[in-house]
């Protein structure tokens, strides 16, 4: 639903809920009138507009609000359902960058000392010549492939992001006890080798990937700016050492 249909909505909602309070007030009042001017002349005709002054409301009343009580679900699924794709990438169903930023600055602002961030930028390898010799469709499909066996590879716990293009992003959240030593590498490594392992069938014959992987441990009081510069210098010396591995940032 775009803005102007939830303008419409919202609009439908007041009207509704204008009409319902007017009716029943304006059905009260005539109902009610009527009955005052001729109640002394005709007792039952006093009775029966008394009786319809109550009636009319608590007819029109639970239709009208039953559907301002629908309207009202309708917007709310509707604004789940935007914030949903704000968030997510349309190709992988991934995060996406903006959900990837708004995560990443909300856990870099909170101090937690049973745990340590490990964030890797990875780029696929070559990944234009899939699109110039197979085609855009087939390098979409890669790209879900991709996104999929990074995902199933990464440990639990950890947030697999697409920011754009060919270029994902890995989070890893774990113990202090593993953050200075080799194991967020190792981890980082087991999803490169599955990629690498892992090629796509596709019609048109095979396609293989592989991605490099920088990886940065976000330093005491550091900006995100900062990390993503630290993280995507170490990607661009994966890529001019060979490709396929993954480099830590100083």
């Amino acid at each position: 639903m775009n803005g102007l249909s939830e303008a419409n909505t919202i609009r439908r909602l007041v009207l509704t809920g204008l009409l319902v309070v007017g009716g029943s007030v304006i059905a009260s009042v005539v109902c009610t009138q009527i009955s005052f001017m001729d109640g002394s002349a005709n007792p039952i005709f006093y009775r029966d507009a008394m009786f319809f002054a109550v009636l009319i409301p608590l007819l029109i009343a639970p239709v009208a609000y039953g559907y301002i009580a629908w309207l009202t679900w309708r917007l709310h699924h509707t604004y789940a359902e935007l914030e949903v794709m704000a968030h997510t990438d349309a190709l992988t169903g991934l995060p996406n960058r903006r959900a990837f930023v708004e995560d990443m600055e909300g856990r870099l602002r909170r101090v937690d000392e049973n745990v340590v961030l490990v964030f890797a930028m990875v780029d696929l390898d070559h990944f234009k010549r899939i699109n110039d010799s197979m085609g855009h469709a087939t390098g979409d499909l890669a790209l879900r492939h991709a996104a999929e066996v990074l995902r199933d590879s990464a440990p639990a716990g950890s947030v697999v992001a697409r920011l754009g293009g060919e270029e994902f992003a890995v989070l890893l959240a774990q113990a202090p006890d593993n953050a200075g030593g080799t194991e967020p590498d190792t981890r980082l490594d087991v999803m490169r080798q599955r990629l690498a392992d892992l090629p796509l069938i596709v019609p048109g014959g095979i396609v293989r990937m592989t991605a490099s992987f920088g990886m940065a441990v976000p330093l005491p009081g550091e900006a995100l700016d900062s990390l993503l510069r630290r993280a995507d210098s170490a990607l661009y010396r994966a890529k001019a050492d060979g490709r396929n591995r993954v480099a830590r940032a100083a």
